[in-house]
C-alpha cells in the first residue's frame, strides 16, 4: 500500500463511556501504539453514550452514529477488556442509546458486523470472554464476524479456546492484555508528575508511604483486618481508591471502617490513577488492571487467591500475595511485604508480545479494504428464507446460558428485554438452526 496522505481514521469499540479504570485505558494505549506505527492517526472511540472532551477524558461517539461513520474508517478495533459477553447486567443502568440496539452486543458485536458490511479491516484488540456463555442465536453472527476478521487476538487462553471453533480458517491468538505496555504511556521514573504531586499534597500524603486499597465491597474483610491492627500500621497511610465507580465502588467502603484512610475528592483521570498506583508502597484489590499497573513497576499486589481465566498470566509475575485473613499474627507478615521492588523480569517478554500484537494490528489495517462485503451479502441472501421457515418458532425462549458474568448477581437491574427481544426474536429462532444449514467458510 502506498503512502497514506491524510490522517488514518481508526475506530475502536468498547465501554469507554463508564467510570471503570481498565476500560478507559485502552483508547490511550491504542492511540499511542497506532500513532507510532502509522503516523497521523485520528482515533474514533465508540460506546453507548456520547461524551465530549470537555466533560470526559476524551471524546466518545455513540454507537448510534456508527452506520454513518463506518464507511469512512480505515480500520475498526474491538476491545480490549471483558467485552465479548451476552449477559444483560453489564453495570447498573448501563443500556444502549436506542431500544433498536441490542444489549450488550451493541457495543462490540454490532460494530464488528458493520465493519464487515463496509469492508473495513476488522481487528479484535485482545478482548476477553472468560466465564461467559454463548447463546444459540448469537453463534452464526459471531461465526461470521470472527471468520471474516482481518486479525483476531484475545487476552487469555480460555477466551481463545472458546472462540477458535467459531473462527473457521482465521487463527485466534492469545496475547497479553495491552495494558502491560502502560509503562510506555506513563514513563517509568521515580519523579512525580506535577499533577500527582499536587494531588498527594491535597490528600495530606506528601512524601508518605501509602497503601492503595480498591474501594469495593469484596475488600471489607481486609479493611477490617487493617482496622484491628491500626496501631501496627505506623506511618503507612491508607488511600481509598474506587477503581470502578460504575460498578458501585465508593471510597466510603474504606473510610467508614478505617477513618484514617484518605480519598481523592473526585475520581482521578485514568492516567493520574495509574500514577497513583505506580507510586504506592503496595496495592490491594481484585481488579485485573489495578494489578497489572502495579506489577509493571514492581509494586506488590495483595489480592484474593486464585488465578483462573484472565488472571492466569499474573500467577508468575512480580510480587503477588494473598489478602491477609483473620489471623492476628498475619499483620507482621503483611507489613514486611509492603515494599516496592524492581519491575518483574517477565515484563520484558510481555512487552515484546504486546509490541508484536500492535505490529499485526497495523499490518491488518494497512492491507486496506477486505472482501467481507461479499460474505456479508451471502449471509443476508440466506437470511429471509431461513427466517420465513423459522417464523413459527420465533417466540421460543433462549436456552439458559451455561455460565454468566461472575459479577452479575451483584446487580438487581432487570434485563431490558421488551423492544429488543421483539426485534431479535426472529434471529434467535433462526440462529438455532443456522449453524447447521449455512456454515461460513
Amino acid at each position: 500500500m502506498g503512502a497514506h496522505e491524510h490522517a488514518w481514521q481508526i475506530g475502536i469499540a468498547g465501554t469507554f463511556d463508564v467510570e471503570n479504570y481498565g476500560d478507559l485505558l485502552f483508547p490511550f494505549l491504542a492511540e499511542r501504539e497506532l500513532g507510532e506505527r502509522l503516523g497521523n492517526v485520528c482515533l474514533h472511540r465508540f460506546s453507548y453514550r456520547a461524551r465530549s472532551a470537555d466533560e470526559w477524558h476524551y471524546p466518545v461517539t455513540s454507537v448510534a452514529d456508527l452506520p454513518r461513520i463506518m464507511p469512512r474508517l480505515d480500520g475498526m478495533l474491538v476491545g480490549g477488556g471483558y467485552l465479548i459477553r451476552f449477559d444483560k447486567r453489564v453495570a447498573p443502568g448501563y443500556a444502549p442509546p436506542s431500544e433498536a440496539i441490542h444489549h450488550p452486543t451493541g457495543y462490540w458485536l454490532t460494530p464488528a458486523l458493520l465493519a464487515l458490511q463496509h469492508g473495513v479491516p476488522l481487528v479484535w484488540n485482545a478482548p476477553g470472554m472468560h466465564r461467559n456463555g454463548l447463546p444459540e442465536w448469537a453463534e452464526p453472527l459471531l461465526r461470521l464476524a470472527l471468520s471474516q476478521s482481518a486479525y483476531v487476538a484475545v487476552r487469555d487462553e480460555p477466551s481463545r479456546a472458546a472462540l477458535a471453533p467459531l473462527a473457521g480458517d482465521r487463527e485466534v491468538l492469545a496475547v497479553p492484555d495491552t495494558a502491560f505496555a502502560l509503562s510506555r504511556t506513563i514513563e517509568s521514573h521515580p519523579e512525580l508528575s506535577a499533577e500527582l504531586a499536587r494531588l498527594l499534597e491535597e490528600l495530606g500524603l506528601g512524601q508518605r508511604r501509602y497503601l492503595a486499597i480498591q474501594a469495593a465491597t469484596g475488600m471489607v474483610p481486609f479493611i477490617r483486618f487493617l482496622a484491628r491492627h491500626e496501631t501496627s500500621l505506623g506511618d503507612l497511610a491508607i488511600l481509598a481508591l474506587p477503581v470502578s465507580p460504575e460498578l458501585t465502588e465508593d471510597e466510603a467502603i474504606v473510610t467508614e471502617l478505617l477513618p484514617r484512610a484518605v480519598a481523592p475528592r473526585k475520581w482521578p483521570h485514568p492516567l493520574l490513577m495509574a500514577e497513583l498506583i505506580r507510586h504506592a508502597a503496595a496495592v490491594a484489590g481484585h481488579s485485573y488492571h489495578l494489578a497489572i499497573t502495579a506489577l509493571t513497576t514492581g509494586v506488590p499486589v495483595f489480592r484474593p487467591p486464585g488465578f483462573s481465566g484472565k488472571f492466569s498470566v499474573l500467577s508468575s509475575i512480580g510480587s503477588i500475595y494473598p489478602l491477609p485473613g483473620d489471623d492476628d499474627a498475619g499483620i507482621e507478615t503483611f507489613l514486611a511485604r509492603v515494599s516496592p521492588g524492581e519491575p518483574p523480569p517477565q515484563l520484558a517478554r510481555l512487552l515484546e508480545d504486546v509490541a508484536t500484537h500492535w505490529d499485526r494490528v497495523v499490518g491488518a489495517i494497512r492491507l486496506g479494504r477486505t472482501r467481507s462485503p461479499e460474505e456479508v451479502g451471502r449471509f443476508l441472501q440466506a437470511l429471509p428464507g431461513i427466517l420465513e421457515r423459522m417464523a413459527g418458532a420465533a417466540g421460543e425462549p433462549d436456552r439458559q446460558l451455561a455460565a454468566t458474568d461472575e459479577r452479575a448477581a451483584e446487580y438487581n437491574r432487570p434485563p431490558a428485554v421488551s423492544a429488543s427481544r421483539r426485534l431479535t426474536a426472529p434471529l434467535r429462532a433462526f440462529g438455532r438452526r443456522f449453524a447447521n444449514r449455512f456454515k461460513l467458510r
